[in-house]
């Protein structure tokens, strides 16, 4: 159960978070050159369902962190509660609580309008902290090809980049397509249970 856990936490980090975070940005750079209000929909469609995500997310983690703490014996629990609530416990508590401050931010309009916050929720999303940590710390080495996939997440090359981020964007996109069609068919149906009232 707990793989289960930490595949879906994953999954939501990697592919939704980082997709919301690439979308946003292609979304200010469209909204340069064009004023389309389509664009501007799927953008209020899809910063509604990274709040949602965030929830789950949010939901997820705390499952899956009392499901850890119950399956862990004694000196595992010792060190992971250590790790929780000791000297370096921003460590433990920042990335996750990060993401869900970051998505349930978007709720308010003035924020979702800001290009700037955007843009930086934007970075925060598409690289976590430990990311960060990484690329921080490997300035210092060289940068010859065989060093580019020390840190990856699916095991994609360089060259195929392109590629992984066009899959990330479309499958984000088809989920929010869902989500949508999900949200409004709920919203009709209480419509036609209040009006028959």
């Amino acid at each position: 159960m707990t793989e289960r856990i930490i595949f879906t936490l994953q999954a939501i980090q990697i592919d939704f978070f980082t997709a919301f975070g690439l979308l946003t940005i292609l979304y200010f750079v469209l909204s340069i050159f064009t004023k389309n209000e389509f664009i501007k929909n799927v953008d209020e469609e899809s910063s509604r369902f990274i709040i949602f995500l965030g929830i789950v997310y949010l939901i997820i983690w705390s499952v899956g962190l009392c499901v850890e703490l119950k399956h862990l014996d004694a000196e595992d629990k010792f060190n992971l509660l250590n790790r929780m609530f000791g000297k370096y416990w921003f460590g433990f508590w920042i990335q996750p609580l990060l993401w869900v401050l970051i998505t349930q931010l978007l709720r308010f309009e003035k924020i979702r309008k800001n290009t700037l916050v955007r843009l930086l929720f934007s970075v925060l999303l598409i690289f976590s902290i430990e990311k960060m940590i990484i690329i921080q710390t490997s300035f210092q080495r060289d940068y010859l090809p065989s060093t580019w996939t020390m840190y990856n997440d699916l095991d994609i090359y360089p060259s195929n980049l392109i590629v992984e981020l066009i899959m990330k964007i479309t499958i984000f996109l088809l989920f929010v397509r869902i989500f949508t069609l999900i949200t409004r068919k709920l919203n009709n149906s209480n419509l036609k249970i209040t009006s028959t009232k």
